[in-house]
């Protein structure tokens, strides 16, 4: 279920995109000033996945309030659907973090491609899988003691990827998240089955390749810059980017030591 706020002095708005979502499994709360709608957002900013806001809502500043509901709940993807058809109003939506500009008035069958595609975004969001540090930790130490036992050698991965404007910043909101870990299925499926991959934050990947030797590292490296390249190009994404690195144990670190630190330093310097 997609929970939606339309927020419009129109009532007319949120009556057509009703009529346009019937059969899809979303839920509709509306608001027409911004005391309401950030009193709604307060209350249900657990649940509360998309807004779509025609920012010209009269003596009130519509971005303004962009802000403040973000600043609620900063995973929430924004839509403006307004009849404001300036430079100046793209740029004040790109500014407030708006995922999609529509213009008013706008065509029932149009809107609908476009929500549907927004809700298909949150839905992936909501259902790839995440992996937590405890998980991830001990997985890698389970592997590391089967490959001492057995004595052979593996390659343990870590991919991040991040914003070209602000790396820093990991991804924060439902477009960003599902993006990313779209990532995901994609290196699953490049796995032999004693291989694992798992989520790592908001922007990352941890791969661990059983029974690869160093000699192999540099082979795989290229595999899964090809497979982040082709998956970027694909989605005709350009604002973000990507480091890899691979560690070979036994050969480069002591396998007491912890491999991810040390790769997610070597991300951090090469980011640097």
């Amino acid at each position: 279920m997609t929970n939606i706020m339309v927020v419009d002095i129109n009532a007319t708005t949120v009556y057509r995109i009703k009529k346009i979502l019937e059969g899809i499994p979303v839920d509709i709360v509306s608001a027409t000033t911004m005391y309401e709608a950030i009193n709604r957002v307060g209350n249900l900013q657990s649940i509360l996945d998309l807004i779509i806001i025609d920012v010209n809502l009269g003596p009130e500043d519509g971005y303004e309030l962009i802000t403040k509901l973000k600043e609620i709940n900063p995973n929430l993807m924004v839509i403006i659907a307004t009849s404001l058809n300036t430079r100046k109003s793209f740029v004040r939506a790109i500014r407030v973090g708006a995922n999609d500009y529509i213009l008013k008035p706008f065509d029932d069958d149009y809107m609908k491609q476009k929500l549907i595609s927004h809700i298909k975004f949150i839905d992936s969001a909501k259902t790839l899988p995440s992996t937590s540090q405890k998980q991830i930790d001990t997985s890698i130490y389970n592997s590391i003691r089967k490959a001492v036992r057995e004595n052979h050698e593996l390659l343990i991965g870590l991919i991040l990827v991040y914003n070209k404007k602000n790396p820093a910043q990991p991804a924060n909101n439902v477009r960003d998240i599902a993006l990313i870990k779209g990532l995901y299925r994609d290196i699953e499926n490049s796995l032999n089955l004693e291989d694992e991959v798992f989520s790592y934050s908001n922007n990352g990947f941890v791969i661990v390749l059983h029974k690869k030797s160093i000699h192999m590292k540099t082979a795989t490296i290229e595999l899964y810059k090809e497979i982040c390249e082709s998956y970027f190009f694909n989605k005709d994404i350009d604002d973000f980017s990507f480091e890899i690195e691979f560690i070979n144990l036994p050969n480069e670190i002591d396998p007491r030591q912890n491999a991810l630190s040390i790769l997610a330093g070597r991300i951090e310097k090469n980011m640097g």
